[in-house]
């Protein structure tokens, strides 16, 4: 994993009835940008064991999440719905490509995200 992505593994918590999803709570980034380059950095085995994880789980996670203010979550909600937005990053890798990259496509990381953009959700 790169030193690109800020991640603070112990200081995030998930709520209780997730806590078995730990050991990927380093997906849990902030950013669109962090999480296109944890996606790029990643092997597609780490890639595969989050998302077959997070697939696993994708009902109950919306579920517990549609309890809260998408704009207000607590800590540890905020960390499980960065996880599903790290899931959508890296549909496309195990889903169409089987690979980290777009087949013949661009270095997405060239081009960050514009995170502020206002019509952007606040999480």
């Amino acid at each position: 994993m790169s030193e690109n992505v800020q991640t603070t593994d112990a200081a995030v918590e998930l709520p209780a009835a997730f806590s078995h999803l730990s050991p990927y709570v380093r997906w849990s980034l902030a950013t669109e940008t962090e999480r296109n380059i944890m996606r790029h950095e990643s092997s597609m085995d780490e890639i595969r064991a989050f998302a077959d994880v997070m697939l696993d789980e994708v009902d109950k996670i919306v579920a517990h999440l549609n309890q809260f203010d998408v704009n207000a979550l607590p800590a540890p909600e905020l960390a499980l719905m960065r996880m599903l937005l790290s899931l959508a990053e890296v549909a496309p890798a195990v889903e169409f490509y089987n690979r980290q990259a777009v087949i013949d496509g661009y270095d997405a990381r060239r081009f960050p995200a514009e995170e502020a953009f206002v019509l952007r959700p606040s999480v």
